[in-house]
Formats: C-alpha cells, structure tokens, sequence
C-alpha cells in the first residue's frame, strides 16, 4: 500500500516561515505520483511541465497550498546545502520532460544521488537511511494519512506526458 510510512507526522506549526533551513515539499501527498519541490531560506523552488519555480518566496507557495486545500508535506531536513547551489541545480533545466527529467531529478542531484533514487520513496529512504530528516509537518491530510502510496516508473512517466498534453492543448486552443 506504502512505498514509504511516515513513523509520525506534526501538525503543521504555523510559525515557520521557512525562512530558515531546507525542506523538501510534497504536493498532493494524497496522490499517484506526487509532487516535489524544495525551499531553502524563504525561497522555494520546483520543476514541472510548465516550467519551474526558480527561488520563489516560500511563503506565497504555502498559501497557495492553504488556499486550494492541497494535501501537502514538509520535510526539514538537517542537511547542509549552499542555497547559491539549488539555485544553480536548478538553472539546469528548463521543465520537466518525461524520461527526461522529473521534478525529483534537481533534488536528487542535490544529495548526490540520482543514480540511486528514481521515485520520492527511494529519496525519503535515502534521507532516512542518513538520519538527515529533522520533522515532518503536514496540512491538509486526512486523519489515517500514513504515507506515500506505492507507484512506479511508469505512472511518473504517464502523468508528465499527461500534464505536457494538456499544456500542448492549451497553446494550441489559444493560437486557433
């Protein structure tokens, strides 16, 4: 049912800003796949089929987690990273393309791990394996919420080209 469990999960504290330190966010922690991005010292940052949010503040994209009512996780991670180098892992890419580059693949490349890990599962793992998980908050969960729900390759892959459809529909309705 799991790929990774949760051993506990607090409720969202709603004095942290992220202002300080690195989280992993995961967006639509409810759903096959989910998504994740990262934030480092107020500023957060994403790859998807759209495009990327390049060191955005922290804050606006939790309320735009608040205001849509998403299901979400934030992990604090006790990790060391200079936020210059996410800014540059993520100048690297332009959006996420399937069998290309996922929205994991700048994160991975942060810890060093992209050979290693291929899904969220696999990092939080990784992460757990190397006691750099701090806490994990969440919002907007239901009550039995436990974890991330298996899924494999390919359902990572079907939903990118699904999302890269969508916004190739979209252009073309508005060019007719």
């Amino acid at each position: 049912m799991y790929s990774f469990e949760f051993q506990t999960i607090d409720s969202f504290d709603e004095t942290t800003r992220f202002e300080k330190g690195f989280y992993l966010w995961i967006w639509h922690a409810n759903k096959i796949p989910p998504h994740i991005g990262c934030s480092i010292n107020g500023k957060y940052f994403s790859l998807k089929v759209k495009g990327k949010d390049n060191g955005i503040d922290s804050f606006k994209a939790f309320q735009l987690i608040q205001k849509k009512s998403i299901p979400a996780l934030f992990i604090e991670l006790n990790q060391s990273i200079i936020p210059s180098y996410v800014q540059e892992v993520y100048d690297r890419y332009q959006h996420a393309e399937p069998n290309i580059a996922t929205c994991l693949t700048p994160i991975s490349q942060l810890f060093n791990c992209l050979s290693e890990v291929r899904q969220l599962s696999e990092l939080l793992k990784y992460l757990q394996d190397r006691n750099k998980i701090e806490k994990v908050f969440g919002v907007n969960l239901d009550n039995d919420y436990r974890g991330i729900l298996n899924y494999n390759q390919e359902d990572i892959t079907n939903r990118l080209q699904k999302l890269k459809d969508v916004k190739r529909e979209k252009h073309i309705s508005k060019t007719s």
